[in-house]
């Protein structure tokens, strides 16, 4: 057993990351953002319309289009459905997991793969790996252009410059300006975290690299162009200034006060917080002195984590691109002092999770609230206990390792037995696939259908929609006219009138089909216009 244990840890971190691929059909799509991030991909599919994006036929310019090409090529292959699509993110997470360890082995060659071990053991990085958004491809994008900076600082390549070109030209694809931000601390601090190394850094070696990183983004302007060039100067003005500069001024959504993010920053970075010897602490943090990774760490978190502080829209997830400089600083903070971690305390994770998993079952409304029937949820709380007892047995097996392979593997075990919980006790209750299913048959049936203004997309992909639903500009008046008719409503908030053909609640509101009768009696019960909320 101990022979396979040693065999085992001695695979990659980023191999580890492959265990999700089973498990990504355990979480229904997460509506809002991941099914909109699905249809505008569909839609481009059936359309062949690759520069401009589309929403419900509409054109979309809140973000730009890596993904959805990247999508697109990955549908190509292995056919279209959500697990293909988050196939594609778990890739890129393999890829962070990877590029985290060879920067910090580019800092210090002696480093092996503890980078790696500590960005694989991010819980939370690992829950959103699979899950179909930007951030984990940005990440991969961000840490790519860290290799190049490094690479250019140590060595003066050209070649380094052009990756960091292409580096910084995909992550302005793959979300935009924001790329930038990544990028800002390790370019304009380099001189600081280079340490005086040879070739020494010189303010000329950081503007030219602050020019190249700049560079990168002529390619995404290059497709706004081509997107909106057909759009008179004041429709375009406004899909692009107003999504990019509007957004960091005043966001249209997820607008949170300044220090919103620093209560969380512990959150992201478990399970690492909670095994820390605080008490040792400032001797490991005495690292920045003499290591080059410390720094380089510091200067990838801190600055992009004020500037994210600074921009009024503010969610969890957009802190992921800052967690390989995390990863980089602990592994620092690790070899100044090898005593810094305490491994035992891992069983509190443990714990809590065992404590979690009897709390689902035992409480009041066990097996998922009622959303899912009882075969289901019983095999998914049976996932999620095996999942903990793997936990606990490669805690127990992973004697000698090293802390971080240890913890890490822990970690992920702990992490991949979330998941079913996250579908008992969260995403179940807002499955919208049952809602798409039935628009599916009356659309087959020949039932008229049509849609709300703010419908977000919820649908398209999953109904394999062949044309989005047509806008209903007036519902009432469209209902009127089609008294046999079929209206998909989005709502922000109440419940799912009961006369609904097919309905669910979402997180901020319900999506449903409503029969024309129950419109026209009842015509205040829906909201005709307003905007979804973007990611």
């Amino acid at each position: 057993m101990n022979s396979v244990a040693q065999g085992l840890r001695r695979l990659p971190p980023a191999i580890w990351l492959l265990l999700l691929l089973p498990l990504l059909a355990v979480l229904s799509p997460i509506p809002i953002d991941e099914t909109r991030y699905l249809s505008i991909a569909w839609e481009m599919r059936q359309t062949g319309q690759w520069v401009t994006l589309h929403l419900n036929g509409l054109p979309y310019f809140d973000k730009p289009p890596l993904l959805f090409w990247l999508l697109n090529a990955v549908w190509a292959v292995l056919g279209p459905s959500l697990w293909t699509a988050r196939a594609l993110l778990v890739a890129c997470g393999v890829g962070c997991v990877a590029l985290c360890g060879r920067v910090e082995r580019k800092l210090v060659p002696e480093a092996g793969n503890q980078a790696s071990w500590m960005m694989l053991g991010l819980i939370f990085f690992v829950l959103y790996t699979g899950v179909v958004m930007f951030d984990v491809l940005l990440c991969l994008c961000v840490l790519s252009a860290f290799l190049a900076i490094v690479a250019y600082v140590q060595e003066r390549g050209y070649k380094a410059l052009l990756w960091l070109f292409v580096a910084s030209a995909l992550g302005v694809l793959a979300k935009g300006p924001v790329m930038l931000l990544h990028l800002a601390g390790p370019i304009v601090l380099a001189r600081w975290w280079s340490m005086r190394s040879s070739p020494r850094v010189t303010w000329r070696t950081v503007l030219v690299m602050v020019l190249v990183a700049v560079l990168g983004g002529m390619p995404a302007l290059a497709w706004a162009w081509a997107a909106v060039h057909h759009l008179n100067p004041a429709d375009a003005q406004e899909l692009l200034l107003h999504q990019t500069a509007g957004r960091v001024v005043q966001s249209f959504a997820h607008n949170r006060p300044i220090w919103w993010y620093l209560p969380w920053v512990p959150v992201l970075l478990l399970p690492w917080p909670l095994l820390l010897r605080w008490r040792r602490m400032g001797h490991a943090m005495n690292a920045w002195r003499s290591s080059r990774a410390a720094r380089f760490g510091i200067c990838a978190t801190v600055p992009a984590l004020l500037a994210f502080c600074i921009v009024s829209g503010k969610q969890m997830h957009y802190l992921l691109p800052v967690m390989p400089g995390a990863a980089i600083l602990l592994s620092a903070w690790f070899r100044q002092d090898a005593g810094l971690i305490a491994v035992r305390r891992v069983w509190v994770l443990l714990v809590v999770m065992v404590g979690v998993l009897g709390w689902a079952v035992l409480s009041p409304s066990p097996l998922g609230n009622g959303t899912l029937d009882h075969a289901t949820a019983t095999g998914l709380y049976v996932l999620a206990a095996v999942l903990l007892v793997i936990a606990m047995l490669a805690y127990w097996l992973g004697r000698g390792a090293d802390p971080a392979a240890r913890v890490a593997l822990v970690a992920l075990w702990a992490g991949l037995a979330m998941l079913p919980l996250v579908r008992l006790q969260a995403v179940s209750a807002l499955d919208v696939r049952g809602v798409a299913q039935r628009a599916s048959e009356l659309r087959a049936s020949g039932v008229p259908l049509a849609r709300t203004g703010n419908e977000p997309g919820l649908l398209t992909f999953l109904a394999r929609m062949p044309s989005p639903l047509p806008e209903a500009r007036d519902p009432e008046a469209w209902c009127r006219q089609h008294p046999d008719g079929v209206l998909l409503a989005y709502q922000t908030h109440g419940k799912v009138p009961a006369e609904a053909i097919a309905g669910t609640r979402l997180a901020n509101g319900w999506v449903a089909l409503l029969p024309s009768a129950f419109v026209v009696a009842r015509p205040k019960s829906i909201d005709k216009s307003g905007d979804a909320a973007s990611d």
